[in-house]
Formats: structure tokens, C-alpha cells, sequence
């Protein structure tokens, strides 16, 4: 049986930050596949890589058979071009993680933002338990960062902390 999608030796950093190492899988067709781990483990940079969302650093990425990224002398990922690519992005579709954080402002803001200026509540106050919020979540080191520096875990417990910050 031919895979829908393979996956070999997927390699993905930021910085020096190694999120994924030598990750191999394929998927036959009527298969499902389940993919867990903690917050942070790379799953979300993994689906990304793997609809060529992201561009993984080494590898290969194969649809249906047709090679979408392979590895070239240098040992880093070439992509198919643009058109291949399009006829082979065809063949999926995707279901975003999704949460309407605020792009622009850092995680303690997106918190913080709705319970100050419409629910015109003590600033203070909110503070303080968004920042309750935040510990509770494991994000307490986060507060300063922003949606783009999260993984998507994390980003649903600043929507959920957001949520829950409206009382």
C-alpha cells in the first residue's frame, strides 16, 4: 500500500533551538494517526513542516508518493517548485489551532486588555490575577511574550487564561 504522506529524517530549528530531530512516519490510506506530547514538543511545528507551512531544515516529504522536499547536496531540504507544490497541496486540507490572540501584544496584554477597557475593572487588580492565571497555566515565565513565540499549546492556555480573566 502506497502512503498518503512519509515523512524521513525531518530536521527543524529555530536558532539553536532543536525542535525536531530525525522524525520519520507515514500514514497509509484509512490510517489515523494521533500525535501527543507536551506543550512545546514540536506537534504543531511538526503538522506545520509536514503541510509545508513551515519549511523544515532537512528531510524528506513525500504525497501520495510524489517527492515535495528532499534533501540536496548541502544536506538541507530543497522544495518542489511552486506549481508542484500547489498540485500536491490539492490533495489535503487543514483545520487550523486558532485563538484570536492579539498578534501585536504580548501575552500578560492579550490577558489583561478586555477586563481593563470594557469591563472597566482596576487595572491593578487585573493585573494580579492574570498573573495568578498565567502561574496556574505553567505560563508564569511567558507574560512578555508573544503569540508568535508560542507553541500552540501555549497559546490555548492564554486564550483559556483570557477567558477565565473575564470571570
Amino acid at each position: 500500500m502506497n502512503s498518503i504522506i512519509e515523512i524521513k529524517h525531518l530536521k527543524k530549528h529555530f536558532g539553536s533551538l532543536e525542535v525536531l530531530n530525525d522524525i520519520d512516519f507515514h500514514c497509509d490510506k484509512g490510517e489515523v494517526i494521533t500525535i501527543i506530547g507536551s506543550s512545546g514538543s514540536g506537534k504543531s511545528t511538526l503538522l506545520r513542516c509536514a503541510t509545508m507551512l513551515e519549511r523544515m531544515d532537512s528531510g524528506e516529504l513525500l504525497y501520495l508518493g510524489e517527492k515535495a522536499a528532499w534533501n540536496g547536496p548541502d544536506g538541507t531540504a530543497v522544495y518542489a517548485g511552486k506549481e508542484k507544490q500547489k498540485e500536491i497541496q490539492g490533495n489535503y486540507g487543514l483545520v487550523f489551532q486558532n485563538f484570536n490572540l492579539f498578534p501585536h501584544y504580548n501575552v500578560l496584554k492579550n490577558i489583561i486588555d478586555a477586563p481593563i477597557h470594557v469591563q472597566k475593572r482596576d487595572k491593578d487588580q487585573v493585573i494580579r490575577e492574570a498573573r495568578e492565571l498565567l502561574k496556574k497555566m505553567g505560563l508564569e515565565d511567558k507574560e512578555n511574550a508573544y503569540p508568535c513565540q508560542l507553541s500552540g499549546g501555549q497559546c490555548q492556555r492564554v486564550a483559556i487564561a483570557r477567558a477565565l480573566a473575564l470571570n
